[in-house]
């Protein structure tokens, strides 16, 4: 049983940041962003620079990132920055294995580029969708969508992402095992990666034609290409493309006995990965690294290394990976005469996944077991040679022993299996867990966006209304004015008629662009606006609104004004329709650290008592949407004949 883990060398489309300089452009970016020095689009384009240079070293910093750029560009509607937020977005889900997350921003992208006609960012999407199928297995999808980007590059004549599109197209058929029909790819590959001087594209095609020729069983063409990718990978500080070529050269050296020189190019790609936090890379070269010094008879450091593979291996959450260290912990096994923990290994790598398993390795499992077995009876036969003189009595206490020992090792493995199955379900539900928090994240950003677009349709509306139409009315009244001076009674009557009904026109616009958004809210801001309110209420004299405010001695965020504004419109609306309240009051204490805001009237309260947010009908769907959006919480209390009193908080996150 060879031990042998081979790594490809895909190509993301938009890993745009090279090793030499990054430090220096991450520090750039991180202060720009950290000082404000970029503002609006800059800031997104900022952003989505930042996220790429942490892809491989901080993943959960590049997702951020990337939420961060897709919260702004869908706030301020640029639609650009948005798809690449989520293509980059993508990348960083799809290099944690987080694939589902991957396709679905991949998707995303490329809806937003064929909207905008951002042909660039699409046919990358496109390319970036064919790396999940192919990792999946879908190997059909992976060359359609492949094909799809490399149309788009060719039209667009971008060489770069052409030689992109063949070097992943030649790596699905390296999958395929057809890899002639690989070779032709990689070769297309890296002659236009040749033409425009493409370094790292040239190391990662070189890469993957000595991959080819090995599988073509040509080791000198193999070692040919990667010695001259190794050469291009140190000159440009490539540690990712290296850390993949010294493991791949590492098998050559290794099928040719040079079990030293193997174990030397096993440890610098060791260094490599684990400079650059690939932790997949490190558990195949673990495994690679045991295998070499379980030849070289170097027992006790295999297993050391194999105890650190599948560390790494539980740690990136692999079952996948975890199986491939289990096989590799019964081949150690075997090498070292323990077939019964050889045995026991391969029980529980066919517990984890049976579909892992190949064909040679079934062959391995049952040829384990059955030298298990001759062991055991070989054991049993010279026991019982040596016992057969021996009183009945002996052989009870033999029989009592052997079913004891069965007994205990039946507990033991019961234990690890229930053990597994409890780590199987635990994983399962966080993942379930994480699912649901992305779903909500992503609703949340969408409802976000319809209440932005709303509001700004609001705003807009009501600009024209009174800039376009009032001006408009104004200039009829003053050309109806000047015939005021007629001398006929009835012409008199007719201006005075026609006066009266433009100021009711001037009167119901201003109503009605008030009421798409207030003139006080948008220059004077939230209290002002609100008073501006209660003024026209108290002016009917039927109900009286009481304003009580404290600590806003600066305007809030212009989003959280006008959410806010738009809750305390909703519910005195209730209330005025519903309640039959003669009082209302409001209040609202602003603390810098948490926002509070109530609002209670005396009137006949709900049918029903009613707490937390039991309110229903499409006006209360919006408060309560409008709240959640800001992570506020919503508490309502009311009674038949109590009144009712609704309190909201928003916390820091959201001022």
């Amino acid at each position: 049983m060879k031990q042998k883990f081979l790594i490809l060398f895909a190509c993301l489309i938009l890993l745009a940041v090279s090793a030499s300089g990054q430090q220096k452009i991450t520090d750039s970016l991180e202060r720009a962003i950290r000082t404000g020095a970029v503002k609006d689009t800059n800031r997104i384009n900022a952003l989505n620079r930042l996220a790429i240079t942490y892809w491989y070293n901080d993943s959960e910093r590049a997702l951020n990132l990337s939420r961060e750029a897709v919260r702004l560009s869908t706030e301020i509607g640029f639609d650009r920055g948005l798809a690449v937020a989520c293509n980059i977005l993508g990348v960083a889900f799809d290099i944690i294995s987080e694939f589902d997350s991957a396709l679905y921003y991949y998707e995303k992208a490329a809806h937003l580029s064929r909207k905008t006609g951002y042909n660039v960012i699409l046919a990358s999407a496109l390319n970036n969708m064919g790396m999940v199928c192919q990792s999946r297995g879908d190997y059909k999808k992976a060359i359609s969508v492949y094909l799809d980007a490399l149309r788009i590059f060719e039209k667009l004549k971008d060489l770069k992402g052409i030689g992109n599109a063949y070097n992943n197209i030649g790596l699905v058929y390296f999958d395929l095992q057809q890899y002639r029909q690989a070779l032709d790819y990689h070769n297309k590959a890296l002659s236009i990666r040749e033409k425009t001087g493409d370094k790292y594209g040239i190391g990662a095609s070189l890469t993957n034609l000595g991959l080819a020729w090995s599988n073509l069983k040509d080791d000198d063409k193999a070692l040919n290409y990667y010695e001259r990718s190794l050469k291009i990978k140190e000159e440009i500080g490539d540690k990712y493309g290296l850390a993949i070529l010294l493991n791949n050269m590492a098998i050559i050296y290794q099928d040719k006995n040079k079990l030293d020189d193997a174990l030397n190019m096993y440890a610098k790609s060791e260094n490599y990965h684990r400079q650059i936090g690939d932790l997949h890379g490190l558990i195949y070269t673990f495994i690679n690294t045991a295998t070499v010094l379980n030849r070289l008879g170097k027992f006790d450091r295999s297993a050391t290394v194999l105890d650190s593979a599948m560390y790494y291996a539980r740690e990136v959450k692999s079952l996948s990976r975890m199986a491939k260290v289990l096989e590799a912990y019964s081949y150690y096994y075997g090498k070292t005469g323990n077939y019964q923990k050889a045995w026991r290994t391969m029980l529980s790598l066919d517990s984890i996944k049976d579909s892992l398993y190949s064909g040679d390795m079934r062959k391995d499992i049952a040829e384990l077991k059955t030298r298990y077995e001759i062991e055991k009876n070989e054991h049993e036969i010279a026991f019982l040679n040596q016992q057969n003189e021996m009183k009945n009595l002996q052989l009870q206490t033999a029989r009592i022993r052997q079913r004891n020992s069965l007994l205990i090792a039946g507990f033991i493995l019961l234990v690890v299996l229930s053990g597994m199955a409890f780590w199987l379900v635990k994983s399962r539900y966080k993942t379930k867990m994480r699912l649901e928090h992305e779903k909500r994240l992503i609703q949340k950003e969408a409802f976000s966006a319809i209440v932005n677009a709303e509001e700004n349709e609001r705003k807009r509306i009501a600009m024209e209304l009174h800039d376009g139409l009032g001006q408009l009315l104004s200039a009829a009244k003053l050309n109806i004015s000047v015939l005021e001076d007629t001398n006929s009674e009835e012409d008199r009557l007719a201006v005075d008629n026609a006066e009266n009904l433009i100021d009711q026109a001037i009167a119901d616009l201003r109503n009605i662009s008030h009421n798409l958004m207030p003139s006080a809210l948008i220059r004077l801001g939230l209290i002002p606006a609100i008073h501006d309110m209660a003024d026209k209420i108290n002016s009917g004299r039927k109900v009286v609104v009481k304003i009580t405010s404290e600590g806003f001695e600066s305007r809030l965020p212009g989003n959280l004004e006008i959410a806010i504004y738009r809750v305390i419109q909703e519910s005195v609306n209730n209330i005025l329709k519903h309640a039959g309240a003669g009082n209302i009051f409001i209040n609202l204490r602003y603390g810098g650290e948490s926002l509070d805001l109530s609002i209670e009237d005396d009137g006949k309260g709900m049918p029903e008592p009613s707490t937390s947010n039991s309110g229903k009908g499409i006006g209360w769907d919006d408060i309560r949407s409008r709240v959640s959006l800001f992570n506020g919480r919503m508490n309502l209390y009311s009674e038949p004949g109590k009144g009712t009193r609704l309190n909201i908080n928003f916390s820091k996150s959201a001022l």
